[in-house]
């Protein structure tokens, strides 16, 4: 009797399970849903899970054809899907035996948003007055019919790679905008109205992350051989700020992103990385192919920011040479962007609140690496100098119809500085020359006999000679002396 209990018990239980497996709703990524964007003109991918060994079909509805696979032993599917040029809404309709249909799909241009907090700071500003200039009238005017989406992952880490995250297509809306980063809103409101097709936004930053934490072992080895990893195996000495330790972020807030087809990547990040300057234009090197790699996207165009001026908390100045470190990894990476934002800084906020300014400049550079449009979106910069007596001649790059200094007329135009072999800076003054071509003439009278010149190359000094279409001279130096050394004081 018992016997034939336990064999009707053992039935029972298999056949609820059978109908529990075959009844079950497809399980999609959070980055897969409804109100989302698809690059256009592409294999793009979709992907899931199910029951094991389940015929999965997807129809979408721009072409009305069907692709099918079957998922694996652990449930595991995927499809490649060809999306069309730009257009939308569309519906995908992905069948297991029971139906899930996604509505409202876009198909455009896709960026993902990345980095610390300059990245992060929302359109409605951070606490302590820290705003965002044009945030309140862009949100008033905001149209949830503009096909601008964005998906915006909350702040994750884990020690081990992640293939899902909880995170929702949101449309462009006053109600959703508030908190969405303003960078990314304002990149993707320059792109929509100069390529006029949907754009998708997917946002992941966190406030004082650093480089590595967005990287893998192999990647940060590759930049730096030494690096220590020991620090994870104690999760206590991390718990207070994953965000700065190596792998975390990239695990958690990168890997369950990397089968969705991008166009490119936008990327606002640095500060947190001044204290290991010297490895910066190398991890940010390292960095970049670990992306293109975990996207299958080689040639990703890559448009980085140049960190601001702001006056670090600690004795010891690094910021310039972070700074030259980004300028020197645009050398090291090919189809990449810099935008450089040395005029937009403020001494004592560290989030600068020309979001707009500092957008339209990625976007610039996007639109030229990523799109081919024949447009100016470099900056002027240093490319030689000459010592003519006690002046120094510096020549630069895309000033060719002239540079002008913004301050008052017959004003001293701030920034300058020169050596002489005492390697001591002195203030210098300036003069924008026609020679034809555009020179900067360099002089101080403490120093007779320079050798080295400098322009804004400190923590905080902003910059304000800029070509005809408005970009920036980048900062720079003449020399390579080392005079960064001592202790590091950080926050």
């Amino acid at each position: 009797m018992n016997k034939i209990i336990k064999i009707l018990a053992a039935i029972v239980f298999l056949t609820v399970s059978l109908s529990v497996s075959s009844g079950a709703a497809i399980k999609l990524p959070g980055i897969i849903g409804d109100h989302m964007v698809l690059q256009q003109q592409t294999d793009a991918r979709l992907w899931g899970w199910s029951a094991p060994g389940k015929r999965v079909s997807v129809n979408c509805s721009w072409n009305n054809k069907t692709v099918s696979t079957k998922s694996d032993r652990d449930g595991a599917w995927e499809v490649r899907v060809k999306t069309p040029s730009a257009g939308g809404p569309y519906e995908i309709t992905i069948d297991d035996g029971k139906k899930t249909v996604i509505k409202d799909v876009l198909i455009g241009e896709v960026w993902l948003c990345s980095g610390q907090s300059n990245m992060e700071m929302p359109l409605e500003g951070f606490e302590y007055g820290q705003y965002v200039i044009g945030a309140r009238d862009y949100i008033a005017s905001a149209r949830s019919e503009r096909p601008i989406r964005m998906a915006q992952l909350p702040l994750d880490y884990s020690l081990t790679p992640k293939d899902d995250c909880e995170v929702s297509w949101v449309t462009n809306s006053p109600e959703n905008l508030p908190e969405i980063s303003a960078c990314a809103v304002f990149f993707g409101d320059y792109l929509q109205r100069v390529l006029g097709v949907p754009i998708g936004l997917i946002i992941t930053d966190w406030g004082a992350s650093t480089i590595e934490s967005w990287m893998d072992r192999e990647s940060i080895l590759e930049a730096v051989p030494k690096a220590d990893f020991s620090i994870l195996e104690s999760p206590e000495k991390f718990k207070n700020f994953p965000q700065q330790t190596p792998t975390l972020l990239f695990n958690a807030m990168v890997n369950p992103l990397r089968k969705y087809t991008l166009k490119g990547l936008i990327w606002y990040q640095g500060e947190s990385n001044i204290p290991n300057y010297q490895d910066y234009d190398n991890l940010q090197r390292s960095f970049i192919s670990l992306w293109r790699k975990t996207f299958e996207n080689p040639g990703m165009p890559f448009c980085f920011t140049q960190i601001a001026p702001f006056e670090y908390p600690y004795e010891v100045k690094r910021a310039a040479f972070l700074r030259e470190r980004q300028a020197m990894s645009l050398g090291l990476i090919e189809n990449a962007s810099m935008a450089v934002t040395i005029d937009l800084g403020e001494k004592y906020v560290i989030h600068p609140r020309h979001k707009r300014e500092v957008a339209e400049r990625l976007a610039l550079g996007a639109l030229a690496i990523g799109y081919g449009r024949q447009i100016k979106y470099l900056s002027p910069e240093y490319l030689s100098h000459e010592i003519e007596g006690s002046r120094i001649i510096i020549h630069t790059s895309e000033s060719e119809q002239g540079l002008h200094a913004e301050i008052e007329e017959g004003g001293f135009i701030p920034g300058f500085e020169v050596a002489g072999d005492d390697k001591r800076f002195y203030p210098a003054q300036a003069a924008l020359i026609h020679r034809p071509e555009e020179v900067i003439a360099i002089s101080s009278p403490e120093v007779p006999k320079p050798v080295a010149v400098r322009y804004c190359f400190k923590d905080y000094q902003p910059g304000v000679i800029f070509n005809n279409y408005g970009l920036p001279l980048a900062p720079f130096r003449s020399d390579d002396w080392d005079d960064a050394k001592g202790p590091v004081f950080w926050w």
